[in-house]
């Protein structure tokens, strides 16, 4: 069995896919500091909420149950959400070079740090995952 089909590790697979990518992202900016004109980019935030939308057993599925709301101040289940996310603008660079250059060497040491720590979280949840599937395989 391959456990990338298991829900948990393919949303992680695909977490630490969308961070490295962004990554690349983020080490372009950086290398193209100083050439004139280039404009700094980024990557489409990771949408958890999709994902975890797509990793969801589908309703026609015999073992699905459905949440139901049977007090006013319970937590609606999925799919009765009532709030939509606001979908995020696109940032304007506050900060652009007399030769058109729009890479903020700050920011992105700060997307670069944020994006460190994301892979460090993503990377911990995996062994901690992993480790629990060896102990129930060990049978402790």
């Amino acid at each position: 069995m391959d456990i990338t089909n298991l829900p948990m590790f393919g949303m992680l697979k695909e977490r630490l896919n969308w961070i490295s990518q962004r990554q690349q992202v983020v080490a372009q900016n950086i290398a193209n500091a100083d050439t004139p004109e280039y404009r700094a980019r980024d990557i489409k935030e990771f949408d958890f909420q999709r994902t975890l939308r797509e990793h969801a057993p589908r309703k026609s599925s015999p073992n699905t149950t459905t949440l139901r709301v049977t007090h006013p101040m319970h937590i609606a289940g999925a799919g009765q959400s009532q709030v939509d996310a606001a979908a995020s603008a696109m940032k304007k660079p506050y900060e652009t070079a007399p030769d058109g250059n729009s890479v903020v060497l700050e920011e992105q040491m700060v997307k670069l740090n944020e994006t460190a720590i994301q892979h460090s979280m993503m990377v911990g949840l995996y062994r901690k995952h992993l480790s629990m599937i060896k102990a129930v395989v060990r049978g402790r």
